[in-house]
């Protein structure tokens, strides 16, 4: 099974070349390459949330194999879709390149957490990981992936779906580096905004997975991939994370201008 682009020339270029010259037009400081067992990334187009991303992904030295776990926004999504569901094999083939999946590690996966549903078809429509791997393959050339998107399940059962991809990756005995993909507040005034991710990020920062959902559940903080995000944070604890640094955080204020209404991005690494 083959994933073709479904937001190239939209969320981001169309071609390799482009993508390789808006990526390389983002200001990433003095970045300096170290390992991270996960990542927290933005997933919107690349003119408001690509700053953000870059900056993180300028920073980590990325394992072979990448899991990547993202929200199911539901565009395509049809009454059968799966709460969660992993593309377990085949390839992406996208204008930076192909990344193709590591079908031992998805198999794995699918084993050792039966909440996990193996239907590609469920990927072909959704931005939240697409977006992620040009980064990847920018900085890092070549990787393997492991998709998984999520519609919202019960808080209960998040841990649960975390012990299973732990279990799975430390039955692979490979080395993998984790992403969560998620923004912030949405279509809120800016100042709201950074009010509200504060609380956020706060938790992530402590690496407090169950803190994270119910902040943002008592906040009531429009956070698209809280969930994936509270997926990744503890399956890196269980890997031996002790810290959630932010690298950066803006709005879409910051780059399109409009603070009357603006969505939150934010970028971490978790070593």
């Amino acid at each position: 099974m083959i994933r073709k682009p479904a937001v190239a020339g939209y969320f981001y270029p169309d071609t390799k070349e482009a993508v390789e010259s808006l990526i390389d037009s983002f200001d990433v400081g003095e970045a300096v390459r170290k390992p991270a067992i996960g990542v927290i990334a933005p997933h919107a187009g690349y003119k408001y949330s690509g700053p953000v991303a870059a900056r993180v992904y300028s920073r980590i030295e990325v394992a072979g194999t990448v899991v990547l776990i993202g929200p199911n926004h539901g565009s395509g999504r049809s009454p059968d879709s799966p709460d969660v569901a992993v593309m377990s094999e085949g390839a992406w083939d996208l204008p930076t390149g192909r990344a193709d999946i590591n079908q031992n590690l998805a198999r794995l996966i699918l084993q050792e957490a039966p909440m996990v549903t193996d239907a590609g078809w469920a990927h072909e429509q959704e931005h939240s990981l697409e977006v992620q791997i040009p980064f990847l393959q920018k900085f890092h050339k070549k990787v393997s992936i492991v998709p998984i998107i999520m519609s919202r399940i019960d808080d209960a059962k998040l841990m649960e779906l975390a012990g299973g991809v732990y279990a799975g990756i430390e039955k692979s005995g490979k080395q993998v580096t984790l992403i969560a993909s998620t923004d912030f507040s949405h279509y809120v005034p800016d100042e709201r905004a950074r009010e509200l991710d504060a609380m956020a990020i706060e938790k992530i920062t402590r690496l407090d997975a169950e803190g994270l959902v119910g902040v943002v559940r008592d906040h009531d903080i429009s956070m698209c991939g809280v969930q994936p995000t509270a997926v990744v944070i503890d399956v890196c604890k269980r890997k031996g994370a002790s810290t959630a640094e932010l690298v950066s955080y803006q709005t879409s204020g910051d780059t399109g201008g409009d603070y009357s209404s603006v969505v939150g991005y934010g970028g971490f690494l978790i070593r």
